[in-house]
């Protein structure tokens, strides 16, 4: 708790007001971030003054000018200081003769209409409903989660089957939807509430609902609805659990058998060491999470290296040889790999002067496909390793059957359009034979290569025999095998705070376009434009990454 209250206050500290002199304006209580680059605090002079960064010269500190990748520390930057900027801003366009309609500002029915679009529909915003829309939009798409409550009897409190009845009631609604009529969820949103009452807390003076964290919500919607009413589908059986603390998962130590578990959970081994002298011998224990947290700081740039450093920290937590708080050194690795990886942005730390949580803009990058073998244990990398070894023999069998297949159809091909035989065809033929180069034998090649192909052989048969050594290490025959994931959907945020601002959701629909679910409006973007997500501005930026495991070594075989 220490650790993470010292790591808030230092990002706090971090931010000054500043007063920005331009010409005759004066911009004051501008905020500058003395942890980020000298970049970022251009990008916000060219949103208040239209002076392009290349344009941009910053005066008014020791040395005389900022220059481009400086160190506000080093330069001596105090709260209140006054900076004086010297540049020409761009020309303002002239507004169109007709005024431009944005596909944005349409309503759905028009969208749908002027792109004849076969998109599904939205959902109604019903009062800062945004973070719970832009959680079911992203949570839906998973298969087994729309097949678990298909199949859901009816067990359980009246509470619990009211809630779970609302939900199969609006996906099915979705699912039958399309973006001509936006979705009203009034009445899951309404058992939502009830069932969990954080959800329904109003803004002062009754004046609506308050804004909430679609994280927050994305967790609750995990562990207290599938995890706790739902199992996952089989056969033609009902999804609802049989008693409220289902059975461990096979090979597991805190991952139980219900659905939140079977398709997010992943268990880990955590090593605590006490840093401490006098400290207790360092020991092992199972823990086990639903979303993986992406911690930020002034060095973070992508989402693995986040994920890889959030596995190994500093705490504070009792110890039981000094008998008190102590410091412990934290170290975790992955014992089971999920169908799916939801990977959660830490983006928002608390502000003493504002009370409230502040966002930290700091751009990160995610990748389309999640690579996390490394992060797993010794065992689990073992069986991985293996999984993806047969994955590459058939891949390289399938590859030679084929070739060999098209060759045989060529030469078949050839055979049938060559004219018959002449005497002349045959002395032709002789003669480009006897100048053809001869093929060397058997012998001539023998030993080429084959020195490596039998080390090759060997590395993998060692590979399997370790795999097979330690034995079976996966809970369910749905666990991620190959170590890799796809990413599918993105929930993100725009705006400053945590309460306040507006989530979307976007999902994947091919490997060359995506879904925008923002509330009613449902529109189409280019894959590429995924990478404007990162961050680094006021606009959306992703706060969580969902992935889902691939069964394949590359996204060309999916």
């Amino acid at each position: 708790l220490a650790f993470r209250r010292s790591a808030a206050i230092h990002i706090y500290m971090s931010t000054i007001n500043v007063t920005v002199k331009w010409g005759k304006k004066k911009f004051e209580a501008v905020e500058l971030d003395k942890s980020a680059p000298v970049d970022l605090f251009k990008a916000q002079l060219f949103a208040l003054t239209n002076v392009p960064v290349e344009r941009q010269k910053i005066m008014g500190v020791k040395g005389g000018t900022v220059k481009d990748g400086a160190d506000w520390e080093a330069l001596g930057v105090k709260q209140g200081q006054v900076l004086m900027l010297m540049g020409s801003a761009e020309a303002v366009p002239e507004a169109p003769a007709e005024k431009t309609i944005f596909v944005e500002d349409m309503p759905a029915v028009d969208v749908a209409a002027l792109t004849a679009s076969k998109n599904p529909g939205g959902l109604t915003n019903l009062g800062n409903t945004c973070y719970l829309n832009s959680s079911l939009q992203v949570m839906i798409r998973i298969p087994e989660v729309s097949l678990a409550l298909q199949k859901y009897a009816g067990t359980g409190g009246e509470s619990e089957k009211a809630l779970l009845f609302a939900m199969r009631e609006l996906v099915g609604e979705l699912e039958r939807s399309n973006a001509t009529q936006e979705v009203r969820p009034f009445k899951f949103v309404s058992v939502f509430r009830q069932n969990f009452p954080m959800f329904a807390q109003q803004a002062e003076g009754g004046r609506g609902f308050v804004q909430q964290d679609a994280q927050e919500c994305w967790s609750t919607l995990v562990t207290n609805v599938l995890a706790q009413r739902l199992k996952l589908p089989d056969g033609g059986a009902p999804s609802d659990l049989d008693n409220a603390s289902p059975p461990l998962l096979p090979h597991q130590q805190e991952l139980r058998d219900n659905l939140g578990d079977a398709l997010f959970g992943v268990e880990k081994v955590t090593r605590y060491a006490c840093a401490e002298a006098g400290g207790e011998e360092p020991y092992e224990k199972r823990e086990k999470d639903t979303v993986l947290k992406c911690h930020i700081n002034e060095k973070t740039a992508h989402l693995y290296t986040a994920v890889e450093a959030s596995l190994s920290e500093s705490i504070e937590k009792h110890s039981a040889a000094l008998g008190r708080e102590a410091l412990f050194d934290k170290t975790e690795q992955i014992a089971r790999l999920p169908p799916y990886l939801a990977v959660n942005f830490v983006r928002f730390q608390y502000r003493k002067d504002t009370e409230k949580r502040a966002k930290i803009l700091r751009p990160i990058s995610f990748p389309d496909v999640l690579d996390v073998r490394n992060l797993c244990t010794k065992e689990l990398q073992a069986n991985i390793a293996s999984h993806n070894n047969r994955l590459e023999e058939a891949r390289d069998k399938a590859a030679a059957d084929k070739a060999s297949a098209d060759k045989a159809a060529a030469d078949k091909a050839a055979a049938a359009a060559a004219p018959a035989d002449t005497g002349e065809h045959t002395l032709a033929g002789a003669a480009a034979l006897a100048a053809k180069p001869a093929e060397p034998t058997p012998m001539e090649t023998e030993g080429a290569g084959s020195s490596g192909e039998a080390d090759r052989s060997k590395a993998v048969e060692e590979i399997h025999a370790e795999a097979a050594r330690i034995g079976p290490v996966h809970a369910l025959e749905c666990d991620n095998r190959t170590g890799q994931y796809e990413l599918f959907g993105i929930i993100t945020h725009q705006g400053r705070t945590a309460e306040g601002g507006h989530y979307v959701a976007w999902v994947k629909r091919d490997a060359k376009t995506w879904l925008v679910f923002d509330d009613e409006t449902v529109a189409e973007v280019d894959a590429p434009r995924i990478k404007e997500l990162y961050g680094g501005g006021d606009w959306h930026i992703a706060y969580m990454c969902l992935y889902r495991k691939m069964e394949t070594l590359s996204l060309e075989e999916e």
